[in-house]
């Protein structure tokens, strides 16, 4: 590959990315405070009681069901845009253009390296596409995981407020209200903005149901669960949430009792997947001749391939089989 062609593919990558950037930073604009209260006061004020009935059950089908949202939109963007939905339910504004600068820099470190890297054309753009890639998909499954164990450490504690609360006589609402208060992060954020919808006249089933829909954390949907059926059958809310307060506790020791079991295992794999690099790099430092016919023959590519794509096979194995996911 000459030089002009991987400074031609390079500019067309990062105009992708800047484009792609610029829609996230439009996407972020529009969901200011400001402008969001604006726009609900103007569509107070033009629509009549029907069309806003209507807007709020579109609005409703749109959060419980967002495939179907992303399916009317158009198919470059469909897939994008639920990605970036779900890392601002999850890490906020600042973990989209987090992942952004990640795969801008990547890319930008591909680029370089694979420029200098004795390997044919092919294997150079395998390498420019993959590598970005591959780290934004690291970093956006890190931020659910992160999002999710800082979620399910303080829930059950949030829940016990939630039953002292009502034990002393507060309607759920204010409950609710109150542990947008006094909770932890990132449960406060969550329950505040329940509460915020529950006093300016949301119904508690709705909201509940949204709140899910964007969290999609089973323990929550438990929780969601518990208050509209105490809500449409009654009975002693506080006896059922503190047994909630139990499962989700218990859940959450099993998770962390199968990490600690797996822990060797996983440990170990990492070891023996970094093994072929340290030796790779060993030997281009004692003996570079030796690795000419891998780094320089059309069969050494194809070996080279082989290896990485079986590699990679048997650490999502090893990772699918040691990871003990129940928070679904």
């Amino acid at each position: 590959m000459r030089p002009a062609d991987v400074i031609g593919f390079g500019a067309f990558f990062a105009f992708v990315v800047a484009g792609l950037i610029v829609h996230a930073l439009r996407g972020i604009a529009r969901q200011q405070a400001g402008t969001r209260i604006r726009a609900r006061v103007a569509g107070v004020r033009d629509e009549s009681k029907a069309a806003l009935a209507e807007r709020d059950a579109s609005l409703q089908e749109q959060l419980l069901h967002p495939k179907r949202r992303l399916a009317d939109q158009d198919a470059i963007f469909a897939v994008i845009t639920g990605w970036h939905e779900r890392v601002r339910t999850v890490s906020g504004p600042g973990g989209v253009r987090a992942i952004y600068l990640i795969a801008l820099a990547s890319f930008i470190a591909s680029i370089i390296g694979t420029a200098f890297a004795p390997v044919g054309a092919l294997l150079r753009v395998l390498a420019c596409i993959a590598i970005p890639v591959l780290l934004v998909r690291w970093a956006y499954h890190w931020q659910i995981a992160r999002f999710r164990n800082r979620f399910l450490a303080v829930f059950p504690d949030t829940i016990d407020l939630i039953i002292r609360a009502v034990r002393a006589g507060i309607p759920v609402v204010q409950a609710i209200c109150v542990a947008g208060v006094e909770s932890e992060e990132p449960v406060r954020t969550t329950f505040r903005a329940m509460g915020d919808a529950l006093l300016v006249g949301a119904d508690l089933k709705e909201v509940l149901e949204q709140a899910a829909a964007r969290l999609r954390l089973a323990d929550f949907s438990f929780f969601s669960v518990c208050l509209v059926l105490q809500r449409e059958t009654g009975g002693n809310l506080g006896d059922t949430l503190e047994n909630l307060a139990g499962i989700v506790r218990m859940r959450r020791d099993i998770r962390a009792k199968s990490k600690a079991l797996t822990a060797e295992g996983r440990l170990a794999s990492k070891m023996i997947a970094a093994v072929p690099f340290a030796l790779m790099g060993f030997i281009y430092i004692a003996n570079r001749p030796y690795l000419d016919t891998l780094t320089h023959t059309r069969a050494g590519h194809k070996i080279l391939t082989l290896a990485a794509v079986l590699l990679t096979i048997g650490l999502w194995s090893i990772n699918k089989i040691s990871n003990l996911d129940t928070s679904r």
